[in-house]
Formats: structure tokens, sequence, C-alpha cells
């Protein structure tokens, strides 16, 4: 298990050991009211939960390719509960994942219920990366300025 913090985020990222599933992560039951509580700062705003990806884990998409590394995303403190798919958590997690495994381009899976799958390259200069998957539009409106 390894524990790290994105001071510019406020994420703490927690990685778990590398014998866990990806079914048990997804199946981890995780209460956001204990989250909530047990931080009650403004230091930590996220959790980010994440296990190695690998085909002997069960980290594999439908056509059999193994992620990278799969992960979960909770953030009660700013009233989300767990979010389904999260592009901030994974420019915390490519970084992380791309110095781990000595690899700039990254396939990972969120596991939420609805979940999604992301390719990220993290870009050799200026901590930037790139963020590419499929979108699901949840609202939509107008702004009047």
């Amino acid at each position: 298990m390894d524990v790290a913090y994105s001071p510019s985020t406020r994420k703490l990222l927690v990685r778990l050991r590398d014998d866990i599933s990806m079914a048990d992560l997804t199946a981890l039951p995780v209460n956001p009211d204990q989250l909530f509580a047990a931080s009650r700062t403004d230091t930590v705003r996220g959790v980010i939960m994440t296990v190695k990806g690998s085909a002997a884990t069960g980290a594999v998409d439908r056509d059999g390719e193994p992620y990278d590394f799969v992960s979960r995303y909770f953030a009660p403190w700013v009233g989300i509960a767990e979010d389904p798919v999260t592009g901030s958590s994974h420019t915390v997690l490519g970084p992380y994942w791309a110095a781990v495994l000595k690899k700039s381009t990254l396939y990972a899976r969120q596991c939420s219920r609805r979940g999604g799958d992301l390719l990220l390259t993290v870009l050799p200069a200026g901590g930037r990366m790139e963020i590419a998957g499929h979108s699901k539009i949840v609202m939509s409106g107008q702004f009047t300025l």
C-alpha cells in the first residue's frame, strides 16, 4: 500500500496492494459520510483509491486488453459521494502511475457504477497531460451574461 498527497489538488491517493482485483476495488464498500467526518478541514477535498492493472487481477477491458491501473474517486467534501469518471483525479493518477510504471502513455479504468476508460499521456514538460475517452452528457443548458 502507498499513500500520496497532491497539495495543488488537495487529493489523497491511496494505492492498494497489487493483488487486489478490479472486481474487489469495484465492490469495496465506501461510506462517503465517514470519509467526510474523518477530515473536516480543507486539507483533503477528494480520495482516490487505485490498484495496478493486470490480466491476473481481472483488470482488463471487454477485448481482454489489460489496464495499466484502475481507480475510484470520492469527494464528499464538495458534495460528490463518488464521481463516475473524473478527469481531475487522473491528473494526479497519471503522473503517479507514469513514474511507477516508467511509461508516459497509460490505459486506465475508473470503476464507478457508470465507469469509463481513459487514455492518458503524461507530457514531458510543463506538468501537463492529455486525457482522452468517451464522454456522456449529464446536463446541458445556457449561460446568459
